[in-house]
């Protein structure tokens, strides 16, 4: 059983990651055959065949340098010329413009012919793959939000990607927005994970 907050395996009656209370529906499954109109996250999650596609798009993932690292790597070849530390200066500089409103972020909407539960899964693996660490899932009348966490690289301190997978007919209506503090530019990183995340959604195919 897995937590229909966050997706955590569950064996009790409340999530050992997020608290959530479990509440069991015995009408909840979902076959292989009818999945991919399901907008339901927790039953979508029952399916060996949506975890498995999930899995295998997680071990594709490739581990990225943090924004730290690169920092404290630029420090090795910067700081004995000017004699400041690039990493430090950002560790001050960050948090202060985080805090008086400095941002960053786009936003686009797309209209696929995917079935509503085959884009959840496709956006599910798309996270998985670019290596974002799904934080918040909350279950809507028409489809689902996913919220996950946009790590620290070279190109930002990290951010939040935001999804809204609902009906559209036949097909699904995607929302999705990037939100990265402190930063004035991400130098095209959230077009690029916006536009990977589309891509594994128009072309997925069970």
């Amino acid at each position: 059983m897995h937590c229909v907050n966050c997706g955590h395996d569950v064996t009790g009656n409340f999530c050992p990651n997020c608290g959530a209370r479990v509440e069991v529906d015995q009408s909840s499954g979902v076959t292989p055959a009818d999945w991919s109109n399901d907008i339901r996250y927790a039953a979508l999650m029952q399916v060996p065949q949506v975890r498995e596609l999930i899995a295998a798009s997680v071990a594709q993932s490739k581990k990225t340098m943090s924004a730290q690292n690169f920092l404290r790597v630029c420090d090795l070849a910067f700081k004995p010329l000017v004699g400041v530390s690039i990493s430090q200066i950002a560790a001050v500089t960050v948090p202060i413009s985080t805090a008086v409103g400095i941002k960053t972020g786009k936003q686009r909407n797309l209209t696929a012919a995917t079935p509503t539960g085959a884009a959840i899964v496709a956006t599910l693996c798309s996270m998985g793959r670019q290596g974002l660490v799904l934080e918040r899932v909350e279950q809507l009348d028409d489809g689902c939000l996913l919220r996950a966490k946009i790590p620290s690289d070279m190109w930002t301190f990290g951010g939040v990607l935001s999804i809204t997978v609902c009906r559209a007919g036949a097909g699904s209506q995607v929302e999705a927005s990037t939100h990265v503090p402190g930063q004035r530019f991400d130098w095209g990183k959230s077009k690029q994970v916006i536009a990977d995340v589309f891509g594994d959604v128009e072309k997925f195919r069970i």
